[in-house]
């Protein structure tokens, strides 16, 4: 995997100064910044028009209005023009409704996007791997409740099942970005209110993003609901 360009104060970098930015701020320190950098590698989906940046996290508070802030920060230091796009990714599970609420609506006013996954962004994951169709209703609510036995949740568990293992800190990308587009269609599909801030049942706002990156139109409705093949 290539090194991490650093970006300069207030200039953009030449070596990317015709591509659009993709910049991301993610209330989890690894998983999610590990995920995105070997997405954006050449190993897998190396898009030279669009340049993907996880902003490293500089404090250890990660509520959504902290990391809202870094995206605040980030504009206030680097010049970006009218295509680049600042992404707020952010669980569910963990935050009241009204912060997450507030946060959306200044999200809005800042011209961000917002990823938010319900109840975490293991089920992003997840939908790499298997459908949701594939599970009984009530396993579907212990997903929903996501309580943690032990240091890991109800989805952190169920991934340890399906890879053997599975470390928050490491994470292995090579099970899940050779099954990226799988994981589009399955949380395209659980999408039925896109309408809304954010999933307000199982589901993931991710997939938008990835496309972003990919630079890949939305799926045609036609076949948002088609059956999927198992892995």
């Amino acid at each position: 995997m290539p090194d991490k360009r650093v970006f300069r104060p207030r200039t953009r970098p030449s070596g990317i100064r015709d591509a659009k930015l993709i910049i991301i701020a993610t209330e989890g320190t690894q998983t999610e910044r590990i995920y995105f950098e070997d997405m954006a590698s050449p190993l897998y989906y190396y898009n030279p028009r669009v340049h993907v940046e996880v902003l490293a996290r500089q404090a250890t508070a990660s509520s959504p209005e902290h990391v809202l802030q870094e995206l605040h920060e980030f504009r206030r230091q680097y010049h970006l023009n009218q295509y680049d796009e600042l992404w707020l990714v952010v669980d569910r599970d963990r935050w009241e409704m009204a912060m997450l609420a507030s946060v959306s609506a200044q999200c809005q006013q800042a011209k961000y996007l917002m990823a938010v996954s319900n109840p975490c962004f293991e089920l992003w994951l997840l939908l790499h791997l298997k459908s949701l169709d594939e599970y009984s209703g009530e396993v579907l609510d212990e997903f929903r409740i996501n309580q943690k036995k032990g240091n890991r949740s109800r989805l952190e568990i169920e991934l340890v099942s399906l890879l053997n293992g599975y470390n928050k800190s490491r994470p292995n990308t090579a099970y899940f970005l050779p099954h990226i587009e799988m994981a589009i269609r399955r949380a395209r599909n659980l999408d039925e209110h896109p309408e809304h801030r954010w999933p307000n049942d199982l589901g993931t706002r991710v997939y938008l993003l990835v496309e972003k990156i990919m630079e890949r139109r939305p799926m045609s409705s036609t076949f948002r609901h088609e059956s999927l093949p198992p892995l």
